[in-house]
This record gives structure tokens, C-alpha cells and sequence, in this order.
């Protein structure tokens, strides 16, 4: 049993990885061979690295390596039923994936003609709202071994991977549309803050949660086995 994407999934994340292929093969083209790319920004948003016109080539290989990495995950997932089962949330999760790479090779193209290369309020909004997706289709990602939080407690517990996946996606939803609208107003060092503290508390209360219900479970099931 395989992982169905919806309709909408594979029309728009169909689209964006069509564009950015299309945009990146006529750059390659149009691009003379001593263009100078940005290929890395830091914290602020300012273009800090930069590479020849093979910079195209480096968000294309990696999407497509990880790609067929995780489509290999996906086939032999020993838990192959339940990714079925959450077939939309993976479909969230390819979106949001796929606007990303779209994003990223689009600031990368649009250095080399010589427009700015600062992100400094797309970043935050880019990846506010990436979370705020992947926080959308955390809860209704069914235990397996590829996608999700795979902690020891988790892959033991399906109670605690429950909870632990309703805590994070809300708290990542929280994380993202705060980030989100710090960056459209133009916070951008708060938005930096809130996204980093976010994420750190949220992967701590993750922890927390799941080793909670694990632990909870666990002492019921000995108390149950030794009635």
C-alpha cells in the first residue's frame, strides 16, 4: 500500500517544481558563465556566500537527492499502512516542501541578474509559514518510521506519538503565524527570536510530552500485569 497524494497536493507542488525547473534552465542559459550567485544569507537576511552560475545546480540536486531518499523511505516503511493513512498530512508536507525549494532557488536566480539579494523579511515569512504548514499536518501524521517525531518513546508508544504530534503541530502553527506576521510588519529581529525560541521550546515540550505518556502508559501496563 503506497502513499496517494490529493489532487491538490500534486497539482501544486507539480507546479512550483515545474516552474523552478523552467526558470532554472533559463537562467543557466541566459546567465553568462561568470555570473556571481548568492547561495547563502545569514541570520539578517544578507547574502553572505556566493558561487559561479553552477549555484543552479545545488538546490535542484539536493531536493532531488532528498526526494528519492525519503521515496525509498516511504516504500519500505514497515508501517507502510499507517503512512497511507496519512496520506493528506505527507501531502501538506510536500507542499510546503516543494514551495520551499521553489523559494529558494528563485532568490538564488534572482542574484544573478543582479536584483537584491536580501532576505531579510522574506526569510521569516517563508519560514513561518513553512512551520505553520508542517504544524497543520503534524497531528494527522500516523506512527511510522520515516516522517514525524521518532523518538524511542514513539516508535514504542502510539499514545505517545499521538500526543506528542498534536503538541508540536500546535505549537509549530503558533510559531509560524507569529513569525509570519512579525516578518509582513517588518520585525524582523523578533521574528528571527520568535521563530528560534519556538522552535527550541517545542522540540523540549515534544521531548517532554512524549516521555510522559510513554511513561504513564508503561507503569499502567506493569500495574495491569502484575494484578
Amino acid at each position: 500500500m503506497g502513499v496517494q497524494l490529493n489532487p491538490f497536493a500534486r497539482a501544486v507542488s507539480g507546479v512550483a517544481l515545474a516552474a523552478t525547473a523552467f526558470f532554472t534552465v533559463a537562467a543557466f542559459q541566459t546567465l553568462p558563465a561568470d555570473a556571481v550567485l548568492a547561495i547563502h544569507w545569514n541570520i539578517d537576511g544578507i547574502a553572505d556566500g556566493f558561487a559561479g552560475r553552477e549555484a543552479l545546480l545545488i538546490v535542484p540536486m539536493t531536493a532531488a537527492l532528498v526526494g528519492g531518499l525519503l521515496w525509498l523511505a516511504l516504500r519500505y516503511d514497515p508501517k507502510r499502512a499507517n503512512l497511507a493513512r496519512s496520506s493528506e498530512a505527507i501531502g501538506n508536507v510536500v507542499v510546503a516542501l516543494s514551495l520551499l525549494v521553489a523559494v529558494v532557488q528563485s532568490a538564488i536566480i534572482n542574484s544573478g541578474f543582479g536584483e537584491s539579494a536580501r532576505l531579510d523579511r522574506a526569510i521569516p515569512v517563508v519560514a513561518g509559514t513553512l512551520f505553520a504548514i508542517l504544524g497543520y499536518a503534524m497531528p494527522h501524521i500516523r506512527q511510522n518510521y520515516t516522517i514525524g517525531v521518532r523518538l524511542p518513546w514513539t516508535i514504542e508508544s502510539e499514545a505517545a506519538w499521538d500526543a506528542s504530534h498534536r503538541f508540536i503541530g500546535g505549537a509549530w502553527i503558533l510559531t509560524g503565524v507569529t513569525t509570519t506576521i512579525l516578518g509582513i510588519l517588518a520585525f524582523i529581529e523578533l521574528a528571527v527570536v520568535t521563530l528560534l525560541l519556538g522552535l527550541a521550546l517545542s522540540v523540549a515540550g515534544t521531548i517532554f510530552v512524549a516521555y510522559r505518556v510513554w511513561s504513564r502508559q508503561s507503569a499502567s501496563t506493569r500495574t495491569s500485569r502484575r494484578r
